[in-house]
Order: C-alpha cells, then sequence, then structure tokens
C-alpha cells in the first residue's frame, strides 16, 4: 500500500521541488538586479563616470542592459536582466530595477 501511495505522491513532490527552485533563483536574480542599480546610482551620485558605473554594473549582472538618467541633481539608473528558469531553458522573464541617487 505504502509503495502505491509514494508512486501517486511523487510527481507533486516534485513538481513543489522545481517550482521552489524557480522560485528562488528568480529571487537572487532580482537581489543582484538591484544591487546593481542601486550601486551604479551611487557612482554616479558620487561624480564617477558613467564608464566606471558600466563596469561595476557588468560585473554584477553579466548579460543585463543598462540605462542611465540625469534629471537636475538625480542620477538615475535603470537595470532590465532577462532571466532563465533552471530545467526550462526556454521559458525567460524579464526583471528590472530603477534606483536614483542625489549628486554629491
Amino acid at each position: 500500500m505504502v509503495t502505491a501511495e509514494t508512486v501517486v505522491v511523487l510527481p507533486f513532490v516534485v513538481l513543489v521541488a522545481c517550482v521552489l527552485v524557480w522560485v528562488v533563483s528568480l529571487g537572487v536574480a532580482q537581489m543582484r538586479v538591484a544591487d546593481a542599480s542601486r550601486e551604479a546610482a551611487r557612482l554616479l551620485a558620487r561624480g564617477q563616470s558613467t564608464a566606471e558605473a558600466r563596469a561595476a554594473f557588468r560585473e554584477a549582472v553579466p548579460g543585463a542592459r543598462m540605462r542611465v538618467s540625469r534629471e537636475g541633481d538625480r542620477a538615475g539608473v535603470t537595470v532590465r536582466y532577462r532571466a532563465r528558469l533552471p530545467l526550462v531553458p526556454r521559458v525567460h522573464l524579464d526583471l528590472s530595477s530603477r534606483s536614483v541617487a542625489v549628486v554629491e
């Protein structure tokens, strides 16, 4: 009896494990994107060049895109990243983050 019940429940356990892996990997990717945008905005606000901010951003999130905007005394950075789901290489999700810092 236990074997039959295990066979019925096992696919659901595997499905839940896969979903957890996907959620955790997307959460980590979103944190990396947010950290990269915040760091790039901070560098621009401190007077660093856009090239230096891009270098720091590319190191944090390889393959992502960055857009810089300056509005008065504020430097803004928008980072966009197309994340792949593990175990399903054809599925992509677009992640983004925007950070603004006051120029010193």
